[in-house]
């Protein structure tokens, strides 16, 4: 099959609802290699964002963050809409699929092994997942090893390209923001209270060593994370802070560029996240020994072994202190980022979507 022909519907429900989440933003990767695809479209369930370019196509199907709003999404207005646009392929970043629909389902696991679950969920959120667990059963996983699985095969025809995996910039408006006069260092919260106090507390021990050498720049879970930290600090902690909220994708990806380094305390997802931009961009990631999070950084970061107050800090004060570390670093990061080739990725991708479609179609004829 000719990939001019193959059109492809990509769930954009995380980016309107999810924004900085990685699916949100494993979904703009998978847009930014397909760009020069004219079949891509995503599907989305609110007005296309201001920050997202006029060159990314969209349909829009207003509905409510509402669990049987999302239900009815995944399950009926996902199918409907590639029916509409004959589309061969629906592809998820999320863990909720169409259980029953004519396309293929393409499912990229963006989700952290042993990620914390929240509160309770409600009726309606238990039978959207549970028709969504079944969609995903019946879906194609796409990981990492089948869409690289030739690139060795390919190196010669990529061994001179220089574009990593994460390159947003063609997709994603920039966006102005006042430029932090101190060095800092970039953590993102996942909504962990405990995990984020316990960040703090090693955070001032270290700034107690480096004074005014550095800072630490927080892009809060929500308002009420923001509220909680400003109502337990000191005036004089404080001032060791910038908190963010209601941050955008470009806004956090141009915090993530100045940065000393990222911190990271949790797992890796399949398909990255922080810890793998931070990476693309050249920015080293300090965080835990975690497995996930050891084989994404490699060399291009500086782990410790998990809950090592001490250790962390140590970190943090060492690559402010000590500028060959951090040039190091940087530089590993840049390498370490080099396995993630958009080009082979582009092409992989393709690839699998290709296969997909014409199982799909063997069954079907079968």
């Amino acid at each position: 099959m000719n990939p001019s022909e193959l059109r492809i519907l990509l769930d954009g429900w995380p980016l309107i609802y999810h924004p900085l989440s990685p699916s949100a933003f494993h979904l703009i990767e998978i847009y930014e290699a397909l760009m020069g695809e004219r079949n891509v479209v995503l599907a989305m369930p609110a007005k296309k964002p201001a920050w997202l370019s006029e060159k990314v196509q969209v349909v829009e199907l207003p509905r409510s963050p509402a669990a049987i709003h999302h239900l009815r999404w995944v399950q009926s207005d996902l199918p409907r809409i590639a029916h509409r646009l004959q589309a061969a392929v629906i592809h998820v970043t999320q863990a909720f699929a169409p259980l029953f629909t004519s396309q293929s389902v393409l499912y990229s696991p963006t989700e952290a092994t042993g990620a914390k679950k929240g509160r309770r969920m409600t009726f309606w959120e238990k039978i959207d997942l549970s028709f969504s667990l079944g969609g995903v059963s019946r879906a194609i996983a796409v990981n990492r090893e089948h869409i690289f699985k030739k690139v060795d095969d390919l190196k010669s025809d990529f061994q001179d390209e220089q574009e990593y995996l994460w390159q947003p910039e063609s997709i994603l408006l920039s966006e102005s923001t006042a430029a932090l006069e101190i060095p800092y260092f970039l953590y993102q919260s996942n909504g962990d209270w405990q995990q984020l106090s316990w960040f703090l507390q090693v955070w001032s021990k270290t700034t107690a060593h480096l004074g005014d050498q550095a800072r630490l720049a927080i892009v809060c879970w929500d308002r009420l994370e923001q509220e909680r930290i400003t109502e337990h600090s000191s005036e004089e902690f404080l001032q060791t802070l910038h908190l963010f909220v209601d941050a955008t994708p470009p806004f956090l990806i141009a915090l993530l560029k100045e940065a000393i380094a990222c911190i990271q305390l949790e797992a890796e997802p399949a398909w990255g996240g922080m810890a793998r931009r931070a990476l693309s961009l050249g920015v080293p990631v300090l965080g835990f020994e975690l497995d996930s999070l050891g084989e994404s950084v490699g060399a291009g970061g500086y782990l410790v072994p998990e809950g090592d107050a001490r250790g962390l800090s140590a970190a943090m004060i060492t690559v402010v202190v000590e500028e060959e570390v951090l040039m190091a670093l940087r530089e590993n990061a840049r390498l370490q980022a080099a396995a993630w080739n958009q080009a082979a990725y582009r092409k992989g991708l393709l690839r699998f979507y290709r296969e997909a479609v014409q199982r799909k179609s063997t069954r079907v004829g079968g």
